[in-house]
Formats: structure tokens, sequence, C-alpha cells
């Protein structure tokens, strides 16, 4: 009974695990996509107070144009020179910085549409795949049911301690109980000491002591 559905109980397991490993990877997607969207920002509030700077540069330009003009004398038109000099380097400076951040923001938003692309789809896979799997869960479980039908009266006729062995075994191994018709385990294909085999023909319950399944005499099973 257990047997039959093992690969049942199997795809129980799986599909939650497979499950909750797509969502994360749609979590790192929308977290690099949250970082990206916030570099972005950054990149185009840098761009406009650069912008700014660079036309309170060009304002100061002009004011240092116009003392040059208004000069009275040599010290004040050289100063009024310098300080001509000064701005247009910083209105260059400014003019390169903004071509570079200009450039930047176009890679980055690029950058970022095509992670919405990979994270919109990431996510359509997901929400289809995870309605699937709740479908086919629902399946399995019914099958599961169907499967172990009369398993809780039969577990309820068997001896505490023998039962809660049975579910240690289970957990590590497949086809816990080997059953038999001569002294070689059905498990592992390692055979059994003499008398343990004799002991299960008379309908002990003895293990097998290579593997530990528990060993059953196919003739007492025979009708």
């Amino acid at each position: 009974m257990d047997a039959s559905a093992r690969h049942v109980e199997e795809e129980l397991r799986e599909l939650p695990a497979r499950i909750e490993s797509m969502r994360a990877d749609v979590q790192v997607l929308e977290s690099l996509l949250a970082q990206e969207r916030a570099q972005l920002g950054e990149a185009e509030a840098l761009r406009g107070a650069q912008a700014d700077d660079l036309e309170a540069r060009r304002a100061s330009l002009a004011n240092a144009r116009k003392k040059v003009a208004q000069a009275h004398n040599l010290r004040e038109a050289n100063a009024a020179e310098r300080e001509v000099e000064v701005n247009r380097q910083a209105i260059r400076d400014r003019e390169s910085e903004l071509e570079r951040i200009g450039e930047a923001v176009e890679a980055k938003r690029a950058s970022l549409a095509a992670r919405e692309a990979q994270f919109e789809e990431a996510r359509g896979m997901f929400e289809q795949e995870e309605r699937r799997s709740s479908s086919r869960i629902e399946e399995l479980a019914k099958e599961r049911d169907a499967l172990l039908e009369g398993r809780d009266k039969l577990v309820s006729d068997l001896p505490t301690k023998l039962f809660k062995r049975y579910e240690r075994l289970r957990q590590r191994i497949p086809d816990v109980v080997a059953v038999l018709d001569s002294e070689t385990c059905t498990g592992c294909r390692m055979a059994l000491p003499p008398q343990r085999f004799v002991d299960a023909q008379k309908g002990e319950i003895v293990d097998c002591p290579q593997c530990r399944r528990i060993v059953v005499y196919k003739g007492l099973l025979e009708p």
C-alpha cells in the first residue's frame, strides 16, 4: 500500500519545493529590478543637479563678462578675465560630465528594460506553474487518499513498536518490507543468516542485518 503511494508522496513533496524555488528566483529578480530602478533614479537626479549647476555656471560666465566690459582699470579687468576663464572651464567640465551621465542613464534604462522583461517572463512562468501545481497537488492528494484507504485500520492492528520502527525506516529506504521466498533479501540481495530465515518462515518479525528492511516470508502471504 505504502509502496504504491510512494511516487505520489514524492511528487507531493517535490511540487511545493519546486514552486518555492521558482518563487525565490522571482523574488531575486524583483530585488535586482528594484536596485536598478533606484540606481536609475539616482543617476537621473545627478544629471538634474549637474544641469542646474551648468545653468548657474553659464549665468556666472555672463556676469563675469559684464564685469570685464565694465572694468575701470587693469586690475579689475584681469580679475574679471580670470573669473571668465574659471567659469568657462567649469562649463566645459559640467558639459563633459553631463554627457557621461547621460550615456550612463541611457545604458541603465536599456538594462532596466531588459530586466523588467526578464522579470515579467519569470513571474508569468511562476504564476502559471503555481496554478498548474496547485491543481496537480489536489489530484495527487486524492490519488494518495485512494491508495491509502484502509491504512489506518491496518496500522491500528499492528504493534505500536513495530509501526514506529516501520515509519522510521520508511523515511530512509524504499520498500521497507522485503517479501522473500528464499534466504536472499529482495531489497539488498544479501543472504540472511539461516536461523533468521527460519524465524521469518515461522511468522516472526525479523529484519535483514544488511539493509535493516523488515523481512516477511512470501509463503505466509499466500492463501
